[in-house]
C-alpha cells in the first residue's frame, strides 16, 4: 500500500516539473477551479528553433475565484509581434499555441476569466523577461495577477522575447 501512494506522489511530482508541450508540438495548458496562471518557464532549442513550456497555476489575490472564462481567437499571425491584454477584469488561467516549421513561430491564444464583483487595477508591463534563445522564468507577484502578455518575433534569432502585463485585482467598492 505505501508503495503504490509512493509512486503516485513521484508520478504527481513528475507531471508538476514537466513541459507541457514537445518541440514542434501544440500546447495546451488551463488552470481550473478558479485558479490563474501563477507561474511561466520556457527554454529554446535552436535545432527545432522552438520553445518547451511548463507553467503552474494558483490561487488569486483577494480571495478571488475567477471563473466566468473564455478562449480568445488566436492573437498574432506567424512572425508578427503579440500585444495582448484580457478584457477588462479579466486575468489569464491558460494558453494554447501551435508551432509552424516553416515560419519557426508560433500562434497563441488564452483563456481569460473574470469574476463578479472583481477587478483588475494598477497594470504594468515588464521589461523583457530573457534574451532571444535564452531559459524564461517568471513567476506572477503574489499580489498580482496575469492580465496580458507581449512579444516580439526575430527571424534571425527565430525565437521570441516576452514581457507580461501585471495588475492588482480586488473586489470592486463602492467607491470605483
Amino acid at each position: 500500500m505505501s508503495l503504490a501512494v509512493l509512486a503516485l506522489v513521484v508520478a504527481f511530482a513528475a507531471g508538476v516539473n514537466s513541459f507541457v508541450n514537445n518541440w514542434d508540438q501544440p500546447l495546451l495548458y488551463a488552470c481550473h477551479g478558479g485558479q490563474v496562471l501563477r507561474s511561466v518557464y520556457s527554454i529554446h532549442n535552436n535545432g527545432a528553433e522552438d520553445r518547451r513550456w511548463r507553467f503552474s497555476c494558483g490561487a488569486a489575490p483577494s480571495s478571488a475565484s475567477p471563473n466566468n472564462c473564455f478562449w480568445t481567437d488566436y492573437v498574432n499571425t506567424w512572425d508578427e509581434p503579440v500585444s495582448f491584454m484580457c478584457p477588462a477584469n479579466n486575468v489569464i488561467a491558460g494558453i494554447q499555441s501551435y508551432h509552424n516549421n516553416g515560419a519557426e513561430d508560433r500562434r497563441t491564444k488564452f483563456k481569460c476569466c473574470s469574476q463578479s464583483g472583481y477587478k483588475t487595477y494598477s497594470c504594468s508591463l515588464t521589461s523583457y523577461l530573457q534574451e532571444f534563445d535564452r531559459p524564461l522564468d517568471y513567476t506572477v507577484p503574489n499580489d498580482k495577477v496575469l492580465a496580458g502578455w507581449a512579444s516580439v518575433h526575430s527571424n534571425g534569432a527565430e525565437d521570441r522575447r516576452h514581457k507580461m502585463l501585471v495588475c492588482s485585482y480586488g473586489q470592486l467598492t463602492s467607491s470605483n
